[in-house]
């Protein structure tokens, strides 16, 4: 009779293990959707600011830049929105976020800031808010990756200057969205 009830007992913790791990995946699972609908919002809010620096707009002047600067600061802090951002994301934001202002002399990455500073007047504020401008755009499509929607980044493709500022910022150039169409991976290398 003993044997029947250890049995018994058996069954009854496995029944109740396997039905606290289904529980528990489906906590995490409603958990990583309702941050998922959280961070679509957020990433809605602060794509609506960049509007004044589309790649349809004129170059970003100084005073657009420090507005924008500020509206960035603010997002952050708003609703939450700046503990949503991924790893990546927040890397990119930041270091965009503070190319807006930074003297030109700090502008990263390096090969942006040496081909700005041989630039002067005019010229080089152009070339400043057209650098900002682009770096909004690599900040969007980074958006796009955080929530899956991947697709080619959109202008030129991905120069010289642009993976080195993504790599600057931590990004991993060789996985999407910016890995260059039509490359192998390594690991399908025969």
């Amino acid at each position: 009779m003993a044997d029947v009830a250890d049995w018994a007992s058996l069954v009854v913790t496995l029944t109740l293990g396997v039905a606290g791990f289904a529980v528990a995946g489906n906590i995490g699972r409603d958990v990583k959707i309702r941050l998922s609908e959280r961070r679509l919002a957020s990433y809605e809010r602060l794509w609506g600011l960049m509007r004044a620096a589309s790649p349809y707009a004129d170059s970003l002047d100084e005073q657009g830049r420090h507005s924008l600067h500020e509206a960035f600061t603010n997002w952050y802090y708003a609703n939450g929105d700046g503990m949503l951002l991924e790893r990546h994301s927040r890397s990119v934001y930041f270091e965009v976020k503070d190319n807006l202002t930074r003297p030109v002399g700090e502008l990263t990455p390096e090969l942006s800031r040496r081909r700005i500073e041989r630039l002067k007047g005019a010229e080089r504020e152009q070339a400043r808010g057209f650098l900002v401008q682009r770096q909004l755009s690599l900040l969007r499509t980074q958006l796009k990756s955080d929530l899956a929607i991947f697709g080619k980044p959109y202008g030129p493709p991905i120069g010289a200057e642009d993976r080195a500022f993504l790599e600057h910022c931590g990004v991993r150039t060789g996985r999407q969205p910016w890995r260059a169409e039509g490359r192998v991976r390594d690991s399908q290398t025969i």
